[in-house]
């Protein structure tokens, strides 16, 4: 065979890679957009799951107190329960006392407006749960106390009241003067609107 080499003997340089070592892994591609924001919800998750919790247990925590702040407050007025409250009440220059009394097994509540003998009274009217009732000056007559029956569920809860006096200017057919008043068990009145206490009428 002389002295060529043989094919097994050439080295071959060449730049470009061998055919057994196969193909060149591909670089990496770029993050895109779309990555980043998935990035940072990963990132927010937890946040929002915090915030979540937190919120969760504040709202239980504050429901708790308003829970225990309305059940001192039934059993405070459980202590002081009398079963009558009153007001003393000025309305068109008419001076009249509104009184409301529990029944005995507490499951009503009797409201009276009372004008006594004041000159100026025209006309007088209660309303309250449903119930209505009204007097007016007739004859020279002084107008008779109205008075209503409203049935209660419960014995502790406030009861509020439509109160319309017609003085002495009030014509028949005429729209009276309105107040209304909130009655409590406890002896204790006030303007519903305001919430301003009254003077009692004893």
């Amino acid at each position: 065979m002389g002295k060529d080499p043989e094919w097994y003997d050439t080295t071959v340089s060449s730049t470009s890679p061998e055919w057994y070592q196969g193909l060149p892994p591909e670089p990496p591609a770029p993050p895109t957009k779309d990555d980043a924001p998935a990035r940072k919800r990963r990132k927010v998750w937890p946040a929002v799951a915090v915030v979540a919790a937190l919120s969760i247990t504040a709202g239980g925590v504050w429901q708790s107190a308003a829970d225990e702040d309305q059940r001192q407050e039934r059993s405070d007025k459980a202590a002081a329960y009398k079963g009558r409250s009153g007001a003393a009440l000025r309305i068109d220059g008419v001076s009249a006392d509104l009184v409301a009394h529990w029944s005995s097994d507490r499951d009503k509540v009797v409201i009276e407006l009372r004008s006594y003998l004041d000159k100026n009274a025209r006309y007088l009217r209660l309303d309250a749960g449903g119930e209505s009732a009204s007097s007016k000056r007739q004859d020279g007559w002084y107008p008779k106390a109205p008075e209503i029956a409203v049935p209660v569920s419960d014995p502790l809860a406030d009861v509020t009241v439509r109160v319309a006096v017609g003085g002495k200017t009030w014509k028949d057919g005429a729209r009276a003067d309105s107040r209304t008043v909130r009655l409590s068990p406890t002896g204790a009145a006030y303007d519903a609107e305001t919430g301003d206490r009254l003077p009692s009428d004893l």
